[in-house]
């Protein structure tokens, strides 16, 4: 789900201090007695990720059921977490997100990062309690947590909102390290969630994990308001492509279709507001530009991260949310919170995002990944008019705040959490499955091709 960024709302400084909880109290959707502990742990502080946790351990709590969040003492709601009595945080340093630093510079802050949040968490967890990991470090290193609590005896729940990475970190011929490490994160998780149906059979197809492990959890909407945005007042159809800047989100195809459209005096105007997260990603953001600057009278830049307090202002300003995604196993955080605030989506079916536009009928479906068809969906909607496309917006943010709610999701997740403690306590390190030399060729033959 990473693919919505947002500013920071507060830094507090590390080594905060942790709100105790108190007893805990049962609910509705499982009770806990005081030795099944429930951890939730997180290693990024901003954006998407941030948000998804704060809704999740709100929403968990509001049910009654105590937590325990393990999270950078830079979270972008460590605040909020300390004043909820049912939280106990336990947090690292700080995380670092500063994109200035040379490589060595990086090296070194992602390394103590990783060691303090080892540590942390080893401190943090005893055998019996049941960890969800939320979002990982970059593999191999994120199965390092996952290796501390299986040392630990716990259960391990797994939220894998990305079954496959948008793109794999390191050369093909060491790639099979990061499927390996990835396929073993999957193979000690006791419950794997996903967000769709999509996420669920591609990890089932490429790593053969025992469907009972998987269950399908939808992922929340974001609010940004009790109320809808209203439309803006525009001569143009104006488009909308927020979150992070990465390939597979395919802003080049935006960008060639409206300067398309534009050549053929379409009324229309595309706002792209966005970063660039890595610097993986940070060549394919160039050729965007050098695209931009053959006709950049249709495009509008908001560069960088956008405060949360700037957000409505954003969305009030546009009709519509652009989504030509290409390759993606998610589901889509933008997809989300476009349609928790009215605004329609237009989008291609990758991941879940066809399944989410035939649900909610809350937007247009491009046909393929091309720039052509994106031309012709931003022409439907441009013919379509402001009032369609506000009655897709309404119908949108219908479905989505009554089929994917936080109160919903946090039934569900608990419901897993209850079966998961009622099982036998997880088996020691020693008897985890080794990988090997045939899973690793079998591995290289799946991903050679990804």
């Amino acid at each position: 789900m990473s693919d919505v960024h947002c500013g920071t709302t507060s830094v507090l400084q590390s080594g905060s201090s942790a709100v105790a909880s108190p007893e805990p109290r049962s609910s509705g959707s499982g009770s806990f007695h005081r030795e099944e502990r429930i951890f939730l742990h997180t290693p990024e502080p901003f954006s998407s990720a941030a948000l998804y946790v704060e809704a999740l351990s709100r929403a968990v709590t509001a049910e009654g059921t105590p937590i325990h969040i393990v999270c950078p003492s830079n979270h972008q709601f460590l605040e909020e977490f300390n004043r909820n009595p049912l939280i106990t945080v336990h947090p690292t340093i700080a995380r670092s997100t500063d994109g200035e630093q040379g490589f060595l510079g990086k090296v070194v802050v992602n390394v103590r990062f990783l060691l303090s949040s080892l540590a942390v968490l080893f401190c943090a967890i005893r055998r019996g309690d049941l960890v969800h990991f939320q979002y990982s470090l970059h593999l191999p290193f994120g199965a390092l947590f996952f290796l501390c609590a299986r040392i630990r005896g716990c259960k391990i729940v797994y939220t894998a909102h990305d079954p496959l990475p948008h793109k794999w970190k390191m050369p093909k011929k060491l790639r099979w390290v990061e499927t390996g490490a990835l396929a073993w994160m999957y193979r000690v998780s006791n419950i794997i969630i996903v967000h769709n149906e999509v996420g669920r059979r591609t990890i089932l197809e490429q790593f053969g994990e025992n469907s009972a492990k998987l269950k399908v959890i939808p992922q929340g909407p974001y609010e940004l308001g009790a109320d809808r945005l209203p439309m803006p007042e525009s001569e143009y159809l104006e488009v909308l492509l927020f979150g992070a800047l990465r390939e597979n989100k395919g802003a080049h195809l935006a960008i060639e279709a409206v300067q398309q459209l534009y050549k053929e005096n379409v009324p229309i105007r595309l706002t792209i507001a966005g970063a660039v997260l890595n610097r993986n990603e940070q060549n394919y953001w160039e050729r965007c530009q050098e695209l931009i600057r053959r006709c950049p009278q249709p495009i509008r830049l908001v560069e960088g991260f956008i405060p949360d307090e700037q957000l409505p202002e954003l969305f009030a300003s546009c009709h519509c949310f652009l989504l030509p995604y290409t390759q993606f196993f998610s589901d889509s955080g933008v997809a989300s919170i476009a349609l928790a605030n009215g605004r329609p989506v237009i989008g291609t079916r990758a991941g879940g995002l066809g399944a989410l536009l035939r649900a909610s009928n809350g937007g247009l479906v491009i046909e393929e990944a091309s720039a052509d068809a994106v031309a012709t969906a931003l022409r439907q909607a441009v013919i379509l008019g402001e009032q369609r496309l506000d009655q897709f917006g309404r119908e949108g943010r219908a479905w989505i705040l009554r089929e994917c709610g936080w109160p919903k999701i946090a039934r569900e997740t608990l419901q897993a959490y209850s079966a998961e403690l009622a099982a036998p306590t997880a088996t020691p390190i020693a008897s985890i499955p080794k990988t090997g030399k045939g899973d690793i060729v079998t591995s290289k033959r799946r991903f050679n091709s990804v």
